[in-house]
């Protein structure tokens, strides 16, 4: 999987990543690290652009998930542990925006709940805003 990075700043600094390729089972821990590298950056907001995603599996979901509890101030080890019980912080929405998602990843993001819990974009410009 390649992974391109850019920033934007608007009211506050924004990292966007763009993964090209399936989010899956051998990419999902090289798309989490990169987002940690990103918010030890710092970029504490951040764009998932899933435009050059085809495909999403169970690991890439938890990838995501992943993401987000980091995104929202969990510590990481507890990150690291998966608890459960952070899985709905409202901080995730405030600090972390899909953006474009394909057809077949948006549907399996809404099978799995996630569209409840994050803002999804379909401009770039709105979902730096929306920061």
């Amino acid at each position: 999987m390649e992974i391109n990075v850019t920033f934007h700043q608007g009211r506050e600094p924004v990292a966007i990543m763009r993964p090209q390729g399936e989010l899956n089972g051998s990419s999902f821990i090289e798309f989490s690290d990169k987002a940690h590298e990103l918010y030890s950056n710092p970029a504490r907001n951040l764009i998932l652009d899933l435009s050059e995603v085809p495909s999403i599996s169970s690991a890439g979901l938890v990838a995501i998930h992943r993401i987000a509890l980091l995104y929202s101030g969990i510590p990481q080890n507890m990150v690291e542990n998966f608890n459960l019980d952070f899985t709905h912080s409202d901080n995730a929405r405030k600090h972390v925006k899909l953006l474009n998602p394909q057809p077949e990843v948006d549907k399996i993001l809404q099978r799995a709940g996630l569209k409840l819990f994050f803002n999804v974009f379909q401009n770039l410009d709105s979902a730096i805003a929306s920061f």
